[in-house]
């Protein structure tokens, strides 16, 4: 009879065995689940970067496809005293024509006054809300890419390239035919893309 009571259930080294294997299925489990998911995470913010990269990459296409040589008025009404300029405090100052007016909801023209800037790691598209704002207006910044280290600008003409643009009002055409915009990010990448600015 004590025989058969020691028969039954495990031993000690048994279950200890079982705990010990038990236990590293559980520890490949977990790494395998935490790997997945900062893998998922990796992939929504890679997602997220191209997302942001796109959309500054078709808004900028865009500005420069309507880009206008017409001369501005400042706050206070006096002209501005270029068409176009970039380079120094902002990386590309122009005006653009063909701005969006759905249904004719705002009363103001499709002409509009738009900057890219780099301010605190963000590249920026600043706008005016009007064409010859007044002297109170605040802009609106729309932050395309974040994180970056570095925004530089490049103008070409067929032969030369250069880091500054001024054109003058009195200047009737544009002496440029494309721009250049490096980005760096503060993972060391660099973005590079060229657009042809409209003649």
């Amino acid at each position: 009879m004590n025989r058969r009571r020691q028969e039954i259930g495990f031993t000690l080294v048994e279950m200890l065995v079982a705990l010990f294997i038990f236990s590293l299925i559980s520890l490949g489990t977990m790494s395998a689940m935490t790997s997945a998911l900062r893998g998922k995470a990796q992939l929504k913010e890679a997602g997220d970067r191209v997302a942001e990269i796109e959309t500054a990459r078709a808004l900028i296409k865009s500005d420069l496809s309507n880009l206008i040589l017409r001369p501005t008025r400042d706050g206070y009404g006096n002209t501005d005293l270029y068409l176009i300029s970039g380079g120094v405090d902002a990386l590309l100052t122009f005006t653009r024509a063909g701005r969006d007016n759905p249904g004719g909801l705002e009363k103001r023209g499709d002409l509009q006054r738009v900057s890219y800037v780099f301010e605190n790691g963000d590249f920026i598209r600043r706008t005016l809300t009007a064409m010859n704002p007044p002297p109170q207006a605040e802009p609106v910044d729309r932050v395309l890419i974040s994180g970056l280290t570095r925004a530089e600008v490049t103008f070409f003409t067929q032969e030369l390239e250069y880091t500054q643009l001024f054109l003058p009002v009195n200047e009737p055409r544009l002496p440029y035919d494309r721009v250049e915009f490096n980005l760096v990010t503060d993972k060391g990448d660099r973005l590079t893309q060229i657009f042809e600015l409209a003649p």
